[in-house]
């Protein structure tokens, strides 16, 4: 294609590689396909009616791409089965209050004690609220709820049902108790802060 820039008309190229288009001295023509790099030539006051064009090819560098494919209902209903946070996991095992007073004193009321456990708690329900957000993203597809990008992460606070609960549930039940709390979601105000939306939830 060649378009005289001044004017704004253009012609495509023939195979032959010729082509006609006004111009007058002063214009200048742009050359382009797809797939090549444009060239400016300017039209000389002399009115110079043959080039020699020969377009380069577009070369483009992109750093390295990592194409990750989204997860299978089934693997993320894997992981919501393998949810929970057990106290005892993170205390030292098989301590009993009688033979060791002290180690047991230490892990039921130091603060090192108490925040690891606080720690993998609260790791506990980022992981949850993670994969309920990655759930919800397939009941988008499914056409069961109609979230924005930006509406996750509070409908999720919103629906968290807990460990417990939602590993007992069946996908079916879950999806009735997400149709029903979806209803509720959008008759909250979209501008809801954080601390009122927990309110609302419990």
């Amino acid at each position: 294609m060649v378009v005289n820039r001044s004017t704004g008309a253009g012609e495509f190229v023939g195979n032959d590689g010729e082509f006609l288009i006004r111009v007058c001295p002063g214009d200048t023509l742009v050359f382009g396909a797809v797939g090549y790099k444009t060239v400016s030539k300017a039209v000389l006051p002399d009115g110079t009616p043959r080039w020699d064009m020969r377009l380069a090819p577009l070369k483009v560098d992109i750093g390295t791409a990592e194409v990750i494919a989204p997860r299978t209902l089934r693997e993320i209903v894997r992981d919501i089965q393998a949810l929970g946070y057990k106290e005892e996991d993170f205390r030292v095992s098989g301590v009993d209050a009688f033979e060791s007073p002290i180690t047991f004193l230490y892990e039921s009321f130091s603060r090192e004690a108490q925040s690891r456990r606080a720690v993998a708690a609260m790791e506990n329900d980022d992981r949850r609220l993670a994969l309920l957000q990655e759930l919800f993203v397939k009941y988008v597809d499914y056409d069961i709820v109609d979230l924005e990008s930006s509406e996750f992460e509070a409908f999720a606070r919103f629906c968290d049902p807990g460990d417990s609960q939602l590993k007992q549930w069946s996908q079916y039940e879950f999806i009735l108790y997400v149709k029903q709390r979806y209803q509720l979601f959008r008759l909250l105000p979209r501008d809801l802060p954080g601390d009122e939306m927990e309110y609302h939830k419990d």
